[in-house]
Order: structure tokens, then C-alpha cells, then sequence
């Protein structure tokens, strides 16, 4: 694994010096085209652009007159575009960063028929955005930056931890919202939960009475009334406990494993985000995996259930596994995650936390990984949204050579091996 891990850094390390050599001596090495340049003044007094990094990646950047002198790079969700940048933007203006967002090079509605398009261009797109960011703030103030931040929610979630375990010369620490580890995690796991749902579907409203009538209620020691079938019972269990795995090397032999099962609790959410699930496997599958297509003819929406990523060609294991996660951090993170997160599971942020301490051991794992877990959230929500400026506090503080707070909000750290990962969610 370590071997894998270097050869990443070193491909990362390529990229990294290729562009940055197009970048010295200007910020239009980096080819843009500005179609937007406004003052604007909410929700702080800012200088307002809008352009194309060539030859499709559409940017905001916005330069508060107030500047603190560090920048933030914002990350977009899996359905986002420059302009979804949620709490984020609001919360690093106020504070005086300089703040930029890039929709990454791709959309999922249109990506299924834009073939030069892939999930994977996120990754040069987002150092793109960097150092151009980091060029116009000198040209701009008249001095570089002294910090720049990643952070982002969901798949924005991924990609900061991705971004700043191979690019720690770029990124001083990152806010990593609730994101997956994998590809292959994430929708394979989507499409778990979407047909095993569809066996429980009948009953889902007595599911969700008797968990609010009984918060604590297990289903397989304490049956409904009339019983779950054997089959709803098993599919239950399947969506609680979901195998996942990620670290892979070139022959897909996966040496680190976790539960990427949803957790006992959030079964409401489960009736919530069930069309959205099958809506971002609708728009994306001819991507994920364009062998798929159990009946022949046009992918119907109910077949969508039936994808299993493990029993898809290995050169479509590969190709999704591109952005599976090391745990090798050098710079902080901090993670606040959902407990009744649906969309995206919290045993991928427990998950994430296992790795990095494999990587690192537990003491290493400590000085570059907070992991906070928020009772009842879904997939973000106004819990999240409302610490954004304690979450940049407190990442800028570990920077500055202190160290992860014990609670953000009301929410305290995991601790050293914490973690709800080995498939028990009843206790």
C-alpha cells in the first residue's frame, strides 16, 4: 500500500510542477477568460469575477476589500456548480478570505453524453483554480497569499480530503463535509440502499413510527407488528451493512475494509432520499459503468437497484477506484458528518478515520484528523451549515500549531479509534 501511495504522490507531484511551470510568470498562463468584473457588497464589500478556465471550466472568484490575506478554494457537490457553494462562501467572506469556486470542467445532468468530460477532471481543474487564484490575489493585493484552504461538502467533501493528501504543498488543511472514500463505496452503496429499499418500501411508515416511537428499536430483536417479512428483514440488514473497501492496487485486491452501511436511526431519511438516489444513478450510470444494462434496450430506472460495482469489468473498477482515498495526510482536516446521512453514509467518514490511523497510527492520525459526528443530520442541514466560521476557526488555529478542538458546537470528537465501522449499529 505504501508503494501504491508513493507512485499517487509522485504522478500528483508531475501534475503539480507541470502546471505550476505554466503559471510563474502570470496568471493568464493558466488561459481564462474573464467574462464578469463587478463591485459588489453583500455580504461584505468585494471585487466579483466570473470567467472560463479553458476550455470549460467556469469559475468564480471573489476579493473582499477587507482582505486577511489567505484564500479559500471551494469544492463543489456532486449535483453543484461554481455558484453551489452554500454556507462556505457567506461564512469565508465575512472572515476576509479571498474565496474561489470552479464547477470542476462537469455536470452530472450532461456528463452521461460529454465524452472529453469525467469525474476524475476535478482534479486538475481544482489545481487549476488554485493557482490561478493564487496568481490573481498578488496581482490583485499586491502580495501572495500566506494560507490557502480547501473545503467543501459531500462530494466536496471527497475531493478535499483527495486534494490534500496529494497536494499538501497546495493546501494548508481543509474542511472535508461529509464525503465519501470511493467511488465505488458511494454508488455502489447508493444502489444497495435503492433496491433493498424497494423490498421494505411497503412498510416504511411502520418502520419510521416505530423509530420514533422507540428511538432505540431493533428490528431483529424486536419484530413489528404484523412482522417484517424475511425478506424485509434482510433488506434491512443490507442496507445497515454495506461491505465497502477501498486502497486498492492494480489487481483490485482491496487490503482495507469498512461498513458503509446506513446506520440505525435514519430510516426516515432513507423514505426521504429515495428519489434523489435513484436520480443521481439515472444521470450518471451510463458513466459509472457503461456495461450495464441487465435488459437490454434503454437502462430503465428500475433497474438501477440491480448495479453491483464488484461484479463490473475490472477496467471499470479501475477507472471508478481513481479516486479512492489513502488516509495519507500531512496537513489538517476536520470532518462533521451526519448521523442520519442517507446520500452519503457516516461510516464513510468513520471509515476515513480507521484509514488514516492505519496509515499514520493513531497518534499520527490525531495531529491531522478531526472527525465530529452530528446526531440526527442527514446529508448536511442547518447543524453544518450554522459552524462553517467555528470549523475555519478551528482548522486555522490547528494550523497555527495548536490542535482540533474537543467539541465544535456542541459536538465533541471522535476519539483515538472511535468510530461506529464494524457493522453493529444497535448498541
Amino acid at each position: 500500500m505504501k508503494s501504491f501511495s508513493a507512485l499517487r504522490r509522485f504522478a500528483t507531484l508531475l501534475l503539480l510542477l507541470g502546471l505550476a511551470g505554466l503559471s510563474v510568470t502570470a496568471r493568464g498562463a493558466i488561459q481564462a477568460i474573464i467574462d464578469a468584473d463587478e463591485t459588489r457588497t453583500a455580504p461584505v464589500l468585494h471585487r466579483y469575477l466570473h470567467g472560463v478556465i479553458l476550455d470549460d471550466a467556469k469559475f468564480q472568484i471573489l476579493l473582499p476589500a477587507a482582505w486577511n490575506g489567505k484564500v479559500v478554494i471551494h469544492t463543489r457537490g456532486f449535483s453543484g456548480t461554481e455558484f453551489s457553494t452554500g454556507s462556505f462562501q457567506t461564512a469565508a467572506l465575512a472572515k476576509g478570505y479571498a474565496f474561489a469556486a470552479s464547477d470542476e470542467g462537469w455536470n452530472r445532468v450532461t456528463i452521461r453524453n460529454e465524452p472529453e468530460d469525467t469525474y476524475y477532471e476535478s482534479r486538475q481543474r481544482i489545481v487549476e483554480l488554485t493557482l490561478y487564484m493564487n496568481a490573481t490575489v498578488k496581482a490583485y493585493y499586491g502580495r501572495a497569499s500566506t494560507r490557502t484552504l480547501l473545503m467543501g461538502g459531500s462530494n466536496g467533501g471527497h475531493h478535499t480530503k483527495w486534494m490534500v493528501e496529494d497536494f499538501p504543498q497546495m493546501f494548508d488543511g481543509g474542511i472535508a463535509g461529509y464525503g465519501y472514500n470511493s467511488q465505488i463505496s458511494q454508488w455502489g452503496g447508493v444502489a444497495t440502499v435503492v433496491r433493498n429499499y424497494n423490498v421494505i418500501a411497503p412498510r416504511i411508515d411502520d418502520i419510521i413510527a416505530k423509530r420514533t416511537a422507540d428511538p432505540s428499536w431493533n428490528p431483529f430483536k424486536t419484530p413489528l407488528s404484523p412482522p417484517l417479512t424475511a425478506d424485509q428483514l434482510r433488506a434491512m440488514r443490507n442496507i445497515y451493512d454495506i461491505p465497502a473497501q477501498v486502497d486498492c492496487n492494480s489487481s483490485l485486491r482491496c487490503d482495507f475494509r469498512y461498513n458503509a452501511g446506513r446506520w440505525m436511526g435514519s430510516e426516515a431519511t432513507w423514505k426521504q432520499q429515495y428519489s434523489a438516489l435513484v436520480g443521481y444513478l439515472h444521470d450518471s450510470m451510463p458513466r459509472f459503468d457503461p456495461t450495464f444494462n441487465p435488459g437490454g434496450g434503454p437502462l430503465l430506472d428500475s433497474e438501477l437497484g440491480l448495479w453491483d460495482p464488484s461484479k463490473s469489468p475490472r477496467w471499470v473498477q479501475r477507472d471508478l477506484r481513481r479516486l479512492d482515498l489513502s488516509g495519507y495526510l500531512e496537513r489538517p482536516v476536520i470532518i462533521m458528518h451526519g448521523t442520519f446521512d442517507t446520500t452519503v453514509s457516516p461510516g464513510e467518514s468513520a471509515g476515513y478515520k480507521r484509514l488514516v490511523e492505519r496509515a499514520l497510527g493513531r497518534n499520527g492520525a490525531e495531529k491531522v484528523l478531526a472527525v465530529y459526528f452530528i446526531p440526527g443530520m442527514g446529508h448536511g442541514g442547518t447543524q453544518f451549515n450554522d459552524l462553517v466560521g467555528e470549523q475555519i476557526d478551528a482548522l486555522e488555529a490547528w494550523i497555527d500549531g495548536g490542535s482540533a478542538p474537543a467539541k465544535i458546537g456542541i459536538y465533541p470528537r471522535e476519539p483515538s479509534g472511535g468510530g461506529n465501522d464494524d457493522g453493529e449499529h444497535d448498541d
